[in-house]
């Protein structure tokens, strides 16, 4: 099956509404709106992109939860050509995202954002911050952002092969494609992720 013959998400359903006594995190103004909107994806289920945003300051929030039950998991996909950069990937805001090959481990935070974007929208999320940080750092951090800039931009334009991991806790990330091999997280592996050890106490409880 070709790229091509993969359906893209399917939106099921939108939604906008208001939370009168939120208040935003970075003006203080009270009432936020949200907006959703929900994604059928075929072999992996519902899911839904929520989006809240402030009408004063324009601050903004996104977040990408699966409507449906899956194991912790690792997503995988070996990138060998241009083409590949389309593929589409869902990140939830509990994954970590892994690029061996850039030495690059992007860890979630207590304000990440889970996104539904494709391959190239991921190295350039990696591009953004390794910029930043040859910005602002010096010595051999800076050379080592710097490596990773140059690495993600030949990934970028189809001229560098990489593997891209989502390792899910909570199994809410995937990745659309039929190369993308997904797999069961073991215990010792959770242990060592961040919201890991949440994932194991949430399955002792259900």
């Amino acid at each position: 099956m070709s790229e091509t013959h993969v359906p893209p998400p399917t939106v099921l359903a939108t939604r906008q509404y208001t939370l009168p006594q939120a208040s935003c995190p970075a003006c203080g103004r009270v009432e936020l709106e949200v907006g959703e909107v929900e994604y059928g994806i075929e072999n992996f289920g519902p899911v839904l992109m929520s989006v809240t945003s402030c009408r004063s300051c324009g601050f903004k929030h996104a977040d990408v939860f699966s409507l449906s039950t899956h194991d912790p998991a690792v997503t995988s996909l070996k990138i060998t050509s241009a083409s590949d950069l389309k593929i589409r990937v869902v990140r939830g805001n509990t994954a970590t995202i892994v690029v061996p090959e850039l030495g690059v481990s992007v860890h979630p935070g207590q304000n990440n954002e889970g996104f539904i974007s494709n391959v190239e929208g991921v190295l350039a999320r990696i591009e953004d911050v390794a910029r930043f940080l040859s910005s602002s750092l010096d010595g051999r951090r800076k050379q080592k952002a710097d490596l990773v800039l140059r690495k993600a931009e030949r990934a970028r334009k189809g001229r560098l092969r990489l593997t891209l991991a989502l390792k899910d806790p909570f199994g809410n990330s995937t990745i659309i494609s039929p190369k993308a091999r997904r797999r069961r997280m073991s215990t010792r592996e959770l242990k060592n992720l961040r919201y890991g050890e949440h994932a194991i106490a949430a399955k002792k409880r259900s």
